[in-house]
């Protein structure tokens, strides 16, 4: 089962960073354009990225406890994250950005439904909290997926 999680990791991850970045280009026109629909829009976007990045966590936590060292032993990881090992360190920014944007979606995600059940949050509020989530996840999603198929890793691409 673990290893099927670890495989599925970089397929999750598009549901969830499409969301946000979706979601923040929605609370952005809300600010300027003011339409109830684009508001729920980016409502409705915010709950279903932090929905879908759920299991995109615990995928990510299974590839991460299959991660090997130079000479093929597992690294040792510490709960969520992998050992703070100079080996780790791409990985391990991945893995804080990626868990920092899970932090900012549950907020995001508690204000689309406080949203949706007719309260009115702060909108320039809710379009920078929009925007870090879209930096955040754009960038460990970067950083992830040069991990998984930069050169270094994957050297058909030499």
């Amino acid at each position: 089962m673990i290893m099927f999680l670890a495989q599925n990791h970089s397929a999750m991850t598009h549901l969830p960073i499409a969301s946000a970045v979706l979601g923040a280009v929605a609370a952005l026109a809300a600010l300027f354009l003011g339409r109830k629909e684009i508001y729920w829009a980016w409502a409705v976007l915010s709950i279903v990225a932090f929905v879908t990045v759920l299991p995109t966590v615990a995928t990510g936590i299974a590839a991460a406890k299959g991660r090997l060292n130079e000479d093929g032993k597992p690294y040792i990881q510490q709960g969520f994250f992998v050992s703070n090992l100079p080996a780790n360190a791409r990985i391990l920014r991945h893995q804080v950005l990626g868990i920092s944007g899970v932090a900012v979606a549950a907020v995001l995600a508690f204000l689309g439904i406080s949203t949706l059940r007719g309260r009115v949050p702060n909108k320039i509020v809710v379009a920078l909290l929009a925007m870090l989530l879209a930096i955040l996840w754009g960038l460990g999603a970067f950083m992830g997926g040069k991990e998984l198929w930069g050169p270094d890793t994957f050297p058909g691409f030499h």
